[in-house]
């Protein structure tokens, strides 16, 4: 009788651990919601005439009466015009465009950028 007492009040505790451990190292259970169905999926014409021309020739209506693209608007340096990228990677371009052209305090300068870039 004295081992089944000892049984029955080890597995009452042992539960009450299992329980401390869950909670301490999972978190509070059963707070999380698992969704059991997708929400139903929405058909989208991406190429509608809306979509597929907005902001096209904005620039060019206005400034140029269509007859210009703006990347022929563009002032700048020639190696610069019409080209998308990143301040490091326009030192680059920069440095093999002209670099061999460059005054010596101007070549240092965008080395320096290029290094803390």
């Amino acid at each position: 009788m004295a081992g089944s007492l000892t049984w029955v009040a080890g597995r009452s505790l042992w539960g009450q651990v299992l329980l401390a451990c869950r909670s301490f190292s999972l978190g509070v259970p059963r707070l999380f919601h698992v969704r059991v169905t997708l929400p139903p999926h929405k058909v989208v014409d991406r190429w509608n005439e809306k979509r597929a021309i907005f902001g096209a020739y904005d620039n060019i209506g206005i400034l140029g009466n269509f007859e210009k693209h703006p990347k022929e608007l563009i002032k700048g340096p020639i190696c610069l015009r019409g080209w998308k990228g990143n301040e490091l990677q326009r030192c680059i371009r920069k440095k093999r465009m002209v670099g061999n052209r460059m005054f010596i305090d101007d070549l240092h300068n965008l080395n320096k950028c290029i290094i803390y870039l």
